[in-house]
């Protein structure tokens, strides 16, 4: 077989998790409506010109098809699989021989390809711990007629798939080439030991249910490309649906074997319901159902297995190539009422999270009964927890991996986003290693991401790290004993460009400080522009030793543009990226104070941390943002950002449309302010918010900014002030495109300070009149200290008022007697500063002393103390 690096194309996949919804339980609640438009473990490739769709003309089983159609030559197009190495079997084993394949019908395909690139093929790669690759079988589809006359299985030959260690990582793809024309549908995947050998699952062969489920149906789970007992017409339908469009429909005849089969979720990470859930919390499972032809004298005579229900487990991971297990599973039955049909009724059952710390995923699963029988409808899977009020807050800043990175191989907890070393904001990328046998690894998402959909051909890219190393193996005799980082270029079809591996110094134990790491001039040129650039920082497996990674570098030599790499200081969590001086990071280099941007624990709104910007009072005029990744509107749920998972989550709001009114809010404390500048630069000695909507939200999504505003803190005029939450009401604006959301934290060119920022929150409002959009909106009522204060001649006091208020602010001599009224009157939402110049109510200036400020707002009051001192 031939050996190609590593496609981490798996790493692309938790992006098109669908949407949230309140007190809900990420990549569950979320996709429980069936209404996902891609099918589950499966990403589309390259598509230039929509040829692909989730198709449902065509299908062998399970109502739908991977479909590619394909009318134009000059660019391939492709399905491309994550990573299937999942759930019950973390790795695909060596030592078997495997049959893999996938049953396929053409119509008016070029006939006789004369090479490859007029080719039509399904090809499955396998991948080790390291994430090198042990080998790909590929499988050219029958072109020797135009159209095939049904469907026809297309799989190895006995023997031609054996693989000589485990795979951890196995791809596949379903690929037209370039110059290659037709129609093409794919379906009933296989991967199955021959002669009952057991080489791991394949999860999802039917391609039938969408992104975030999976499903164990008879006799196999699908493995072997078949269905039977009825499962096979298991389908998303349109026939009935609680909300939406669609459902999960079940249709099992009544003569049927008995056999047990389910549709599932994906594991998802317990915290995605709060950062605190404990052992001892009450989660509800429910689900709503429709059912018909049911037999209720065999229900109760077999009420355990005539029957359907849930399989709430917790899990101890939920990554790929995590180890399965099963925390606290219960098989749990529905009572239905003793009918033959019912209409749509809200079924649900509570479990409580088990006392093991191990405990740290769940997943469920609709469950049908060995002897069930009837037609059954199910829809909206909710998973919530009972104990607690709706969950608003999102951008906390909990989360504990980076955006952009996933642990790979990870045998002995080798890994952690390191705070004892780094270059830049804090953190850095680390390998414990004290043993051999095994590698270690980190691994990149698709970097090519936001503005630049490609990484750039025909530029001397300058790529690499800074390293830092200590007590590593010196002298490595082989690759096993190498450490190393390396850049692999993928290209729009999947197939690898090159690889840049650039070996981490091991002359020495260990390094004297941070040392860049990189590529030499013109080595990295790129023959045509790359759709996914996957960063790797390995561990050989007979590598010891500990090193940090830190301020990644992909860059342009000359000033040429080579496209972005995003977050190369490893600084802030899942969810998260940004832009910082001089070249947001790209060069490896930060200045002007943002290298010393962080996550903290001197401050945190909730939870333990906050981002923290320290900008020196002399620092050059630039501006800079943290923000959120890209994030559609058009599902159910609440915008989650910031999460404590290594994965991209894709949230989603409520039913967004155009005119909708989204508020996103922040709290924020502050100090070292300078108020004078502040007041002479308003628009730049300042920070904001920067919502933005885009036309799309995946990688390779071409950048744009529909409706980008701007919008400036309206801070008090003081010096310091404590955690204080401001929001905007932005509107979506009337334009088709505009279908996903991102959010800046704004630093504008010239502010300095000291300033927190925690719990970014973006939701759903309805329909509000008078939308302010000037500037952002304080939520709560607070009157803060005057500044200057002494003060002589005047000084500015401030106050926050969140909504239409009749405000009045009076001023005091310490008997009690007023001295001036600043203020009568109605006043808008916002932050309020008035100047008092030292005179009263006559015009006459008052002599030094105390004064008491008083300041009503509605039904809300605030007194504080001045000091006049002349």
């Amino acid at each position: 077989m031939n050996k190609i690096k590593v496609l981490f194309l798996w790493l692309l996949l938790p992006v098109i998790f669908l949407g949230f919804t309140k007190n809900i339980i990420a990549q569950i609640s979320s996709i429980g409506s069936f209404e996902g438009t891609l099918p589950s473990y499966w990403t589309m490739g390259n598509n230039p010109n929509n040829n692909l769709s989730w198709a449902t003309d065509q299908y062998r089983s399970m109502g739908h098809s991977l479909k590619i159609e394909k009318t134009t030559t000059g660019d391939s197009a492709s399905w491309i699989s994550e990573n299937m190495t999942d759930l019950w079997s973390p790795q695909n084993y060596k030592d078997v021989d495997i049959k893999i394949g996938a049953y396929v019908k053409t119509m008016n395909v070029n006939t006789n390809p004369a090479n490859a690139d007029e080719m039509w093929w399904i090809s499955y790669t396998f991948y080790d711990s390291a994430g090198a690759m042990i080998g790909e079988t590929k499988l050219p589809i029958d072109q020797s007629t135009a159209s095939s006359s049904g469907w026809l299985a297309d799989t190895n030959a006995v023997g031609e798939t054996i693989l000589p260690k485990d795979s951890w990582n196995t791809v596949i793809k379903f690929v037209a080439g370039k110059n290659a024309t037709g129609t093409v549908w794919a379906d009933d995947f296989i991967l199955v030991g021959r002669n009952g050998a057991w080489a791991g699952q394949d999860w999802n062969t039917q391609v039938g249910v969408p992104t975030g489920w999976n499903y164990w149906l008879p006799p196999l789970g699908g493995n072997d490309g078949e269905l039977s007992n009825g499962f096979e017409n298991t389908v998303l339908t349109t026939e009935a649906a609680y909300t939406g469009t669609h459902s999960l429909k079940f249709v099992l005849p009544f003569d049927r074997e008995p056999h047990d089969a389910w549709v599932g979720t994906r594991r998802a990470p317990l915290n995605s319901i709060d950062n605190n859930i404990k052992a001892g919390d009450v989660l509800r499972v429910s689900v709503w159902i429709k059912a018909s032809n049911l037999v209720p004298d065999s229900a109760a005579k077999y009420p355990g297995t005539w029957s359907v229900g849930i399989t709430p487990i917790f899990h101890s991971g939920y990554m790929n190539n995590s180890p399965y297990d099963e925390i606290g599973a219960q098989d749990l039955v529905f009572q239905f009422p003793s009918v033959t049909s019912f209409g749509w009724t809200k079924y649900y059952v509570d479990v409580t999270v088990p006392d093991d710390p191990k405990a740290i995923a769940f997943s469920a699963r609709i469950h049908v009964y060995s002897r069930f029988t009837g037609t059954i409808y199910f829809d909206e899977l909710n998973v919530e927890k009972l104990d607690i009020p709706q969950i608003s807050g999102i951008g906390s800043f909990e989360g504990t991996l980076p955006s952009y990175w996933t642990m790979g191989n990870n045998p002995n907890n080798n890994l952690s986003w390191a705070t004892d070393q780094y270059r830049s904001m804090g953190h850095s990328l680390k390998i414990e290693k004290t043993t051999t046998g095994d590698s270690a690894s980190w691994i990149s998402e698709n970097m090519t991401d936001l503005w630049s959909p490609q990484n750039y051909k025909d530029v001397d890219i300058k790529i690499g790290a800074y390293v830092k190393t200590m007590n590593v193996n010196t002298n490595p005799a082989n690759a096993d004993e190498m450490w190393w980082i390396s850049y692999t270029f993928y290209d729009s079809a999947g197939a690898m460009i090159g690889e840049t591996k650039l070996p981490i110094d091991q002359s020495t134990a260990s390094s004297s400080g941070w040392l860049a790491d990189t590529n030499a001039v013109g080595e990295t040129i790129l023959p045509k522009d790359s759709w996914n650039t996957v960063i790797k920082f390995v561990a050989g497996k007979n590598a010891t030793g500990t090193v940090w990674a830190d301020d990644f570098i992909l860059v342009g030599r000359n000033g040429a543009w080579a496209g972005q790499d995003w977050n190369t200081q490893v600084g802030v969590p899942t969810g998260w990226n940004y832009w910082l001086p001089p070249l947001g990071g790209n060069d490896g280099e930060l200045s002007n104070g943002f290298e010393n941007t962080v996550l903290t624990t001197e401050a945190a709104y909730t939870g333990t941390h906050s981002l923290k910007f320290v900008l020196p009072f002399d620092r050059e005029p630039h501006d800079a943002w943290v923000g959120t990744r890209r994030y559609p509107l058009n599902n159910q749920g609440m915008l989650k950002i910031g999460s404590n998972d290594n994965n991209h989550d894709i949230s989603r709001l409520t039913n967004i449309g155009a005119g909708d009114i989204i508020r996103i809010s922040v709290w924020v404390k502050a100090s070292d302010l300078v108020p004078d500048s502040a007041a002479k630069y308003p628009g730049t000695w300042s920070v904001g918010m920067t919502p933005i909507f885009h036309s799309g939200y995946m990688n390779n999504s071409p950048y744009d900014e529909i409706g980008a505003q701007d919008l400036v803190f309206q801070f008090p005029n003081v010096t310091t002030f404590d955690w204080t939450k401001y929001y905007v009401d932005v509107t979506v604006p009337d334009d088709p495109k505009a279908i996903a959301l991102s959010a800046r934290i704004h630093v504008y060119s010239r502010f300095t300070g000291t300033v927190y920022f925690d719990n970014l929150e973006v939701e759903k409002v309805g329909n509000i009149t008078d939308v302010n959009n000037d500037k952002l909106i304080p939520a709560k009522f607070e009157v803060f200290q005057n500044y200057p204060n002494p003060f002589n001649p005047s000084t500015t006091i401030s106050y926050s008022i969140p909504i239409n208020s009749f405000v009045t602010l009076k001023i005091y001599d310490i008997l009690g007697r007023e001295v001036r009224t600043l203020v009568n009157t109605e006043q808008r939402p916002g932050v309020y500063n008035m100047v008092w110049n030292g005179d009263n109510n006559f015009g006459n200036k008052v002599s030094s002393g105390i004064y008491i400020y008083r300041v009503v707002a509605g039904n809300s009051i605030q007194v504080k103390k001045m000091i006049l001192m002349k």
